[in-house]
């Protein structure tokens, strides 16, 4: 699904990377706000999940930037500070903002056959 498309959505704002909405194609996702969680257990070899969070501090893209994920959803109407959105854009992520919680944003997502991230498991 486009990045435009789930922008629609979750009537969400777009705060950077308006200019890849078209271009970034996402088919997976994963809501966390501990990065250290992201960080350990997404595989993102595609370029195609979105970080769902609550989190909006400057981690949020530097993870991103690390497993190179395209897009990032911040809930719950939370304001994120301008060097994140600056920093988002310098990094080229999409960085988007919605008053929904991330339990409403995942499901609909998963609602609209955004399927969970891979993740790295091990028992």
């Amino acid at each position: 699904m486009k990045a435009k498309k789930i922008v629609e959505l979750i009537n969400g704002k777009v705060l950077a990377g308006e200019n890849l909405l078209d271009e970034v194609d996402i088919k997976k996702a994963f809501a966390a706000d501990l990065m250290s969680d992201v960080l350990a257990m997404v595989t993102s070899n595609e370029r195609d999940v979105v970080l769902i969070t609550g989190i909006t501090n400057s981690q949020i893209v530097r993870t991103a930037e690390i497993l190179d994920i395209p897009m990032i959803i911040v809930c719950r109407g939370k304001v994120v500070p301008k060097e994140v959105i600056e920093l988002s854009k310098e990094k080229g992520i999409i960085l988007v903002s919605t008053d929904k919680i991330v339990f409403e944003v995942s499901g609909i997502l998963y609602n609209k056959g955004i399927e969970p991230a891979s993740i790295n498991v091990t028992l």
